[in-house]
């Protein structure tokens, strides 16, 4: 593969804000990694790797991303588009599964040769919206949570570029675009047996203990709606700070 000529855009420590053309280009990753978006042409590859680190990987999102269609809204937003608008007019339209793909954010780590070493997946909470779909006033709800709540899929480095931190990366800027967009709440699980919960403290996430959950549903709707792992996962999340 040719090796892609990337403009200059520097380091993005800290809190500095992301612009769609600044993820769409890539912004440097650890060990001369760049983190981006991914785009349409990268969707195989991507499917395969999330794979090897979900079991229960629902492909729909990344068939989205092979035809334009998704994290389309997502990187928009970054340069001002307004998510509510967009996702009030899709759902007048009868169209949330659309949205749905439309709100969810695949990243990839590209090597210097824009080979595709990593990949993350963040969605909306199939769990969530089922759940807060039977709690009065779930219409507004179910809206509202697309665009405070995002799961995190998956994330997966390729065998060969792993332990040079770019999953790490591909979580920080994962955090970073659903913080600057204004979510409050990223969540996510993993198989027990693989003991992550070291990895994802490490992140800056508070890993449960098996059995333990998290209230999601008061802050939109007034009733509590439970949010934990199933039997053989463990549940990590990470709320977004107040300001000060």
């Amino acid at each position: 593969m040719a090796k892609k000529k990337r403009t200059k855009s520097g380091p993005l420590a800290g809190p500095a804000r992301l612009t769609r053309e600044q993820l769409l280009d890539g912004v440097p990753g650890p060990d001369g990694v760049w983190i981006g978006a991914a785009v349409p042409g990268e969707a195989g590859t991507v499917t395969a790797l999330l794979k090897t680190a979900a079991d229960d990987l629902e492909t729909g999102h990344l068939e989205a991303l092979a035809r334009g269609a998704c994290g389309t809204w997502l990187l928009d937003a970054l340069d001002g588009a307004d998510l509510g608008e967009l996702l009030v007019r899709a759902a007048t339209g009868g169209e949330l599964q659309r949205a749905a793909g439309e709100l969810s954010l695949p990243l990839v780590a590209r090597d210097s040769e824009s080979n595709v070493v990593g990949a993350l997946l963040g969605v909306p909470s199939g769990t969530v919206i089922s759940g807060l779909a039977r709690l009065p006033g779930s219409r507004q709800a179910v809206l509202l949570s697309m665009l405070a709540y995002a799961k995190i899929k998956a994330v997966a480095v390729s065998e060969d570029a792993r332990r040079r931190g770019i999953g790490a990366a591909l979580l920080a800027r994962c955090v970073q675009v659903y913080w600057q967009l204004d979510y409050t709440l990223l969540f996510g699980e993993f198989d027990t047996e693989r003991d992550l919960g070291p990895y994802y403290t490490r992140q800056g996430f508070s890993v449960l203990q098996p059995g333990q959950g998290i209230e999601v549903g008061t802050l939109l709707t007034g009733n509590p709606l439970h949010l934990g792992a199933g039997p053989g996962l463990t549940f990590f999340h990470r709320w977004r700070p107040q300001a000060v």
